[in-house]
C-alpha cells in the first residue's frame, strides 16, 4: 500500500530496538513492535495469511515545554502487510488485499490501520479507508481489542473493494473529463500541481497494457504510479485526496 521513499526501511526485528518515549498522564505511546506483532497475530486468528511485509521509519520530535526539543529516532512508522486472497471473498483479478499501518511516537498522528489493495501488475497501492486504532492523546488503550475492532472494519472494507473496482473500471472517461479529474486530484492534494501533466501522460500512454482502457481505474493507477515518489506519510494523505475525487 505504501511505497517506501524518503524513509529508512527496517525489518520487523529492527522495530523492537526503536525506543518508545515514556508515557505521561494524558499520552501513552505504543511501541512499533507491539503494533506489528498484535496486528499480525490477530490477522492470523482470522485466517489471513501474510504474503509480504515492509516497514519504514522516520525521525520525529517532541516538544515537552517551550524552548525544549527532543529528537526521536524512528518516531514515525509506516508499513504495509499484504495478504493472500481471502477465501469466499471476491477480489478483483490482479489485486491482493493489503493493510497499511502507521504509528507515531511524536504525537504527529494516531495509530491507524489502513485498508486497501496491492495491484500486482505494477505494485501500486490502492487505499480505500483508514481505521483509527487509538487517538494520539490517550492514557489507556487495550491494543488487542482495538486492533480487533480495526480488523473487523478492514474485513468489511475488503468485501466492498470488489464493488469499488467494478465502479472505477466501468466508468469510461473522455480525454477532457480525465484532464479535469486530474486537476481536481492535484487541487485536493493527491499530488503536486507540477505532476498533472506526468499523470496524464501515464494515463494516455500507460506503462502497463492492463491500464490501456480509458477508465477511472486506469486514471487511478496513473495517479498512484506518480505518487510512489512521495514519502509514506504524504502518500496516506494523497490517497485520501485521490479517493475524495474519484470515489467520493
Amino acid at each position: 500500500m505504501l511505497m517506501l521513499s524518503h524513509a529508512h526501511e527496517v525489518s520487523r526485528h529492527d522495530l523492537a530496538a526503536i525506543p518508545t518515549p515514556e508515557p505521561t498522564d494524558t499520552w501513552r505511546p505504543v511501541p512499533h513492535s507491539d503494533v506489528v506483532d498484535v496486528l499480525t497475530e490477530r490477522a492470523g486468528a482470522r485466517g489471513l495469511k501474510i504474503t509480504s511485509e515492509r516497514f519504514a521509519v522516520m525521525p520525529g520530535y517532541l516538544y515537552p515545554r517551550p524552548g525544549e526539543t527532543i529528537e526521536l529516532r524512528g518516531a514515525r512508522l509506516f508499513g504495509s502487510v499484504d495478504f493472500a486472497t481471502i477465501p469466499d471473498m471476491p477480489f478483483p483479478p490482479g489485486c491482493t488485499p493489503s493493510a497499511g499501518i502507521r504509528n507515531s511516537h511524536d504525537k504527529s498522528f494516531s495509530l491507524s490501520i489502513l485498508s486497501g489493495a496491492r495491484v500486482l501488475v505494477c505494485a501500486n497501492g490502492v487505499l480505500s479507508a483508514e481505521f483509527v486504532v487509538s487517538r494520539k492523546h490517550t492514557s489507556r488503550i487495550d491494543l488487542v481489542e482495538s486492533v480487533d475492532h480495526a480488523l473487523d472494519a478492514f474485513m468489511g472494507s475488503v468485501r466492498g473493494f470488489h464493488a469499488l473496482h467494478e465502479r472505477l473500471s466501468n466508468w469510461r472517461l473522455t480525454r477532457m473529463r480525465a484532464s479535469a479529474l486530474t486537476v481536481e486530484m492535484a487541487k485536493a492534494g493527491a499530488f503536486s500541481s507540477s505532476d498533472i501533466l506526468l499523470v496524464l501522460a501515464e494515463y494516455e500512454t500507460p506503462s502497463h497494457e492492463e491500464f490501456a482502457g480509458r477508465t477511472a481505474w486506469s486514471l487511478y493507477n496513473a495517479a498512484t504510479a506518480r505518487m510512489k515518489a512521495q514519502s509514506p506519510g504524504r502518500q496516506v494523505d494523497g490517497f485520501k485526496a485521490l479517493n475524495a475525487v474519484l470515489v467520493g
